[in-house]
């Protein structure tokens, strides 16, 4: 069970809740006491939402908004990285893909979900970097540029919502100890690598009271790796 506590009652909406870190955030909130909210109509399955499209990234959080009044918490985690070509061979397609998945979809989520929660004068935004936004290397040109825009997008959310009620902060993860990084990297160290659940409690700590002390920060998570 988690250690975080003090998020009862918050409605929190996590993107990406699926994969490896979305379902430990899942876990993390909800044993502190936090509605992770889910969108789907009365007797039917959660819709599964493509939040790099602006229109279904505003359904999310009108979802939230419609089944539990208001929307307290995002985590914006959905996120991919694949095989990059260096920069002179790089093609449209693979820019335009890393840059939707990382970026466009923080950037939809958080301008569908602000109005909210500066109206209500409360609200967490968790975003996920990545080392590679901060010091990118080979084969990384448009993930680390998409994980960089992130970042920026972070320390401009904070500094105009900051004063409404409003943080925002970005987790930045290197490897994440997880099966499909383990199944692709067999020879590495898996003791060095973060476990998701580690990351999604520091996650739960921004969004709890004490936790709106922090606002803007760029919080590295990475172990030894």
């Amino acid at each position: 069970m988690s250690s975080i506590s003090g998020l009862d009652g918050r409605i929190a909406l996590i993107t990406g809740a699926s994969g490896a870190l979305g379902s430990a955030a899942v876990k993390v909130f909800t044993d502190a006491g936090a509605t992770v909210s889910v969108c789907n109509r009365a007797g039917e399955a959660p819709t599964r939402l493509d939040v790099t499209d602006p229109a279904q990234a505003a359904q999310a959080v009108e979802c939230a908004v419609r089944d539990h009044g208001r929307i307290d918490i995002l985590l914006n985690i959905v996120g991919t990285w694949s095989p990059q070509p260096p920069v002179g061979e790089i093609d449209d397609a693979t820019v335009d893909r890393l840059m939707a998945v990382n970026f466009r979809s923080a950037l939809n989520m958080s301008r569908a979900a602000l109005p909210h929660m500066t109206g209500n004068g409360w609200g967490r935004i968790v975003n996920v970097g990545a080392k590679q936004g901060l010091k990118s290397t080979a084969g990384n040109s448009a993930y680390g540029a998409a994980k960089a825009a992130v970042i920026a997008l972070t320390q401009s959310i904070a500094d105009e919502s900051g004063a409404g009620g409003v943080t925002c902060n970005a987790i930045v993860p290197s490897i994440i100890d997880t099966a499909a990084n383990r199944s692709g990297m067999p020879g590495a160290d898996f003791s060095k690598w973060v476990k998701p659940e580690h990351i999604a409690e520091t996650m739960a700590f921004l969004c709890t009271e004490a936790g709106g002390n922090i606002n803007g920060a760029t919080i590295p998570v990475w172990n030894r790796a």
